[in-house]
């Protein structure tokens, strides 16, 4: 199966993020970056190996200037099913998150928002 495809299944198949990483971590995900204002993700394999995934969506204003009390918002409803993801990277973007890497390999786990002038950091807990 394209790694491409199974990442795809990944996303159907997860019931929340938790359950997102741990599938993503099963085929060799590594980490992943995702642009607030295009909502391309580059996905870092195990193996070295690199997935682009491109996006229709129309592109999002990103604030000029970094909100971590928004940025906790977003991320706050989100977990608690109130957004879904578009919603999710419309409201990060009025947070001023211009991208947030997610690191899932190693102890420390996490997500890292980051916009111009500042940035957050959650840890993801399995």
């Amino acid at each position: 199966m394209e790694l491409q495809h199974k990442i795809e299944e990944a996303y159907t198949a997860a019931e929340n993020y938790p359950d997102l990483v741990i599938k993503l971590i099963a085929i060799g995900v590594e980490s992943y970056t995702v642009d607030a204002s295009t909502t391309i993700i580059l996905y870092r394999m195990a193996d070295g190996v690199t997935v682009l995934h491109g996006s229709n969506q129309e592109l999002r204003t990103v604030a000029e200037r970094f909100s971590e009390s928004g940025c906790k918002q977003a991320v706050k409803n989100n977990q608690q099913g109130q957004t879904d993801f578009p919603g999710f990277m419309d409201e990060i973007a009025v947070a001023g998150v211009r991208f947030y890497e997610a690191t899932l390999t190693g102890l420390h786990k996490r997500v890292q928002y980051i916009g111009v002038g500042g940035s957050y950091e959650e840890l993801i807990v399995l």
